[in-house]
């Protein structure tokens, strides 16, 4: 891998994550756990795909297939961590909008 598919890489990577955070939502630190998730499943992805001998679709010296679907999965694998913390924290129960003060 050369130094300008490690930098394209990461920039696909921080823009996937900084995409899914505007379409999910939360607070700055699960915008930073979203990148960081990013990059570092996006080259999970193309490092097995390169070794699987998946590399249909190639950017440059990048296998973006395997790639994207290794930082969709983390990406929702992190999503979903970070949501049943959340849970956990709450005590696991549904808010009652009856119980909140206007």
């Amino acid at each position: 891998m050369t130094l300008q598919g490690l930098l394209l890489g990461l920039l696909i990577a921080a823009a996937c994550g900084l995409l899914y955070h505007l379409i999910r939502g939360g607070p700055l630190r699960r915008m930073a756990a979203f990148v960081v998730t990013a990059c570092l499943s996006f080259f999970s992805g193309h490092f097995v795909g390169g070794w699987v001998g998946l590399t249909a679709p190639r950017l440059g010296t990048l296998n973006l297939l395997p790639a994207l679907v290794a930082t969709a999965l983390g990406l929702i694998g992190t999503d979903f961590l970070a949501r049943a913390g959340e849970a956990a924290t709450d005590g696991g129960l549904p808010r009652n909008p009856a119980d909140e003060d206007d």
